[in-house]
């Protein structure tokens, strides 16, 4: 018999600071309105110094709340409901828990947070996050694929808003509801493709590749370090990336399974140029310190790809969601200050599965370098 979800809910309630001196004022209530939804709980652990009190409340061995009270009056509070509880305990009766214990304590303010679900079948493959590391909860009815390559974690879920969605390392890449990003990317309607040569950096989904061919080019390359991604997308994700993984090489593409900075330095020494050079690789890191090597790596790639690049060519990116203003300032910074120098343009789409607008660049060389 599968486990069934164990939900936590979340709360915090605001009150005045010289109710802490005595705490019991405050444990007390929410143990009886506990027990009036839950069941019956017993303290079995309390911890008090001048700054907070933390108390433990069990019930039956399954369900625990715990509280946390600070002397500047605000409580924390958690409660862990078992699967046998779920029933008794669901979002409607934690909202008016929470208007309940809010009065009993004469609190100036209050929050509750609807349940995190965790220990379900598919509960661990629920919850991702947005580009600034806010979470999202996906819609998952079944794991299509869960594998382990040479290079990263795969994951294919099925969702019932987004249909398959493609996860690499705990990131959401690329969804059957998500043509938008492709077509925002290649800025469809606006650039003409026909008779192009373009290289395609990463990509492993077949989507960038499958709807640049539809444009007319003379030649795609596109270089891709992970077999298991194509294999996995070109049989599970085949209403984006069409026929296009299905052969490594075609009358109009070529996919060249490599690490894309030795590539480059490969066609770089070739004397191979392209009209157009796409990275489609890891997103811009939320800051500079802690990641130099995402960043070094992401630098690299732009200017090995410049050097690649047409002196009419673009390089065309995916940056990261508009509410990591940070990074994308921070990108941006590195496209004012590259040399030689640089122009660029930004646009941004609302991608479905990603939940958020991301945002998308077009950079091409200065006019007085063309």
């Amino acid at each position: 018999m599968e486990t069934e979800s164990h939900s936590t809910f979340l709360l915090e309630f605001h009150t005045p600071k010289d109710k802490f001196s005595s705490p019991d004022e405050l444990i007390s209530p929410i143990k009886e309105l506990l027990e009036k939804n839950i069941g019956v709980f017993k303290e079995v652990y309390r911890r008090c110094s001048d700054e907070s009190v933390n108390v433990v409340l069990d019930c039956d061995m399954k369900s625990i709340a715990t509280l946390q009270l600070k002397s500047s009056g605000l409580i924390l509070m958690n409660i862990d409901i078992d699967s046998q509880h779920s029933s008794a305990f669901t979002q409607e009766l934690a909202k008016k828990f929470e208007a309940d214990v809010k009065g009993k304590l004469a609190a100036v303010a209050s929050k509750s947070i609807c349940p995190i679900k965790r220990g379900g079948p598919l509960d661990r493959f629920r919850y991702l996050t947005s580009s600034d590391e806010r979470l999202l909860e996906y819609d998952v009815d079944r794991v299509v694929a869960d594998v382990h390559s040479p290079f990263q974690h795969i994951q294919i879920l099925h969702t019932i808003n987004f249909g398959n969605l493609l996860v690499l390392d705990d990131l959401q890449n690329l969804a059957e509801s998500d043509l938008v990003y492709t077509e925002t990317l290649i800025q469809r309607g606006k650039i003409d493709y026909t008779g192009k040569d373009i290289l395609i950096l990463g990509a492993g989904d077949g989507a960038l590749l499958w709807e640049l061919l539809k444009e007319g080019p003379n030649m795609v390359t596109m270089v891709e370090i992970d077999e298991t991604v194509m294999k996995l997308c070109s049989q599970h994700l085949r209403s984006a990336c069409g026929s296009a993984l299905d052969s490594t090489t075609g009358p109009h593409h070529q996919i060249i399974v490599g690490d894309c900075l030795t590539e480059l330095d490969k066609l770089k020494s070739q004397s191979v140029l392209f009209d157009f050079v796409f990275s489609d690789l890891t997103d811009i890191p939320l800051s500079i310190k802690p990641q130099n090597k995402e960043w070094q790596f992401l630098l690299d790639v732009m200017e090995k790809s410049l050097s690649v690049l047409k002196p009419d060519g673009q390089f065309l990116t995916h940056g990261s969601g508009v509410s990591s203003v940070q990074s994308l300032a921070d990108f941006e910074s590195h496209l004012k200050n590259m040399e030689p120098p640089v122009e660029f343009k930004r646009c941004q789409a609302f991608v479905p599965s990603f939940m958020e607008d991301w945002v998308f660049y077009q950079v091409s060389k200065t006019l007085h370098n063309k």
